[in-house]
């Protein structure tokens, strides 16, 4: 039986990767080569935002912070599930850049220029761009941007639309596992990545790793479940005793189940559950198709979308 690939969309394959500051200097050159980056130099973070347990019980972090040439500061990050909040995720960021960077004494004026890239392994937008660059725009003069020296770039692994560097289509290429791209950068990383599921110690973090993402999975599915229920029973009886009527009934307890179905897809969003393992969990839950568990899934996305406005 062949051996689990982790690939490079991997937290800790990832971490690994960008632990080689070559690795940092020629994918950020690829993002944006107009800045002519010729060296980098990773910054520890002093306050990480994510830790898991290592097989030596240190501290694991996913963040990069990287400092340029020209003192600019970069945070790459990988993001594989296509979660609510993503531009909440993208401000907390910056804020941490921010917070990271600013040295002691100094104040706003001393600020870096900053960069926030995140990598999707889904389209973040719905546009179909490989490559989404966000600024400070007055709402009604777009001509009219606000200098903050701040940028969030969202590179979409799955776009077709939109010109990147050959460089960066290697990168993505890399993501969706595709082995046939003979840039040198793609080869490159293939071959580390290779590299690390063949290494012992860094095999046995990466199944640690999975094996911890699965039991929180379990746990946030079952206490996901309890809190479901619970919500959805209330609601419904609510619903039910306002009515007095057997249509009543039938309405609360039917409106009781979405509501039911609606808290555990937000109870399991709060565990950092995948999209996909969300809506299969909720099918087998409920017992309703995938499409329907798809249905109630978007219906939390965009409720939550529509909050942050």
């Amino acid at each position: 039986m062949a051996q689990e690939y982790f690939d490079f969309t991997n937290d800790l394959i990832f971490r690994w990767v960008m632990e080689r500051e070559e690795n940092c200097l020629a994918i950020l050159r690829a993002i944006l080569p107009e800045l002519k980056i010729t060296a980098v130099k990773r910054r520890e973070n002093e306050h990480p935002v994510n830790y898991l347990a290592f097989d030596d019980e240190r501290g694991v972090r996913f963040d990069a912070i990287i400092e340029d040439d020209q003192e600019r500061f970069y945070d790459v990050e990988m993001q594989v599930a296509n979660q609510p909040g993503l531009g909440n995720r993208v401000r907390y960021y910056q804020a941490q850049i921010d917070q990271e960077t600013l040295k002691k004494g100094e104040d706003y004026d001393d600020l870096r220029e900053s960069y926030v890239i995140f990598f999707c392994a889904f389209d973040p937008c719905g546009q179909d761009r490989r490559l989404y660059q966000f600024h400070y725009y007055e709402d009604d003069d777009r001509q009219l941007r606000l200098p903050t020296n701040s940028h969030v770039i969202l590179i979409n692994a799955l776009g077709t639309k939109g010109q990147i560097t050959p460089a960066l289509a290697a990168v993505l290429d890399v993501m969706n596992r595709r082995r046939d791209n003979a840039n040198p950068l793609a080869v490159r990383l293939v071959k580390e990545i290779d590299d690390y599921n063949r290494d012992k110690k860094r095999r046995r973090a990466l199944m640690n790793l999975k094996m911890r993402l699965k039991d929180e999975w379990r746990l946030g599915l079952s206490e996901g479940l309890d809190q479901g229920r619970a919500e959805g029973k209330v609601e419904g009886r609510a619903e039910g005793k306002a009515e007095g009527r057997a249509e009543g009934r039938a309405e609360g307890k039917a409106e009781g189940r979405d509501e039911m179905t609606l808290g555990l897809i937000h109870a399991l969003q709060a565990q950092g559950i995948p999209q996909k393992q969300i809506v299969e969990a909720l099918a087998l839950a409920r017992k309703i198709s995938l499409a329907e568990a798809q249905h109630y899934y978007d219906q939390v996305v965009q409720a939550t979308s529509g909050g942050e406005h």
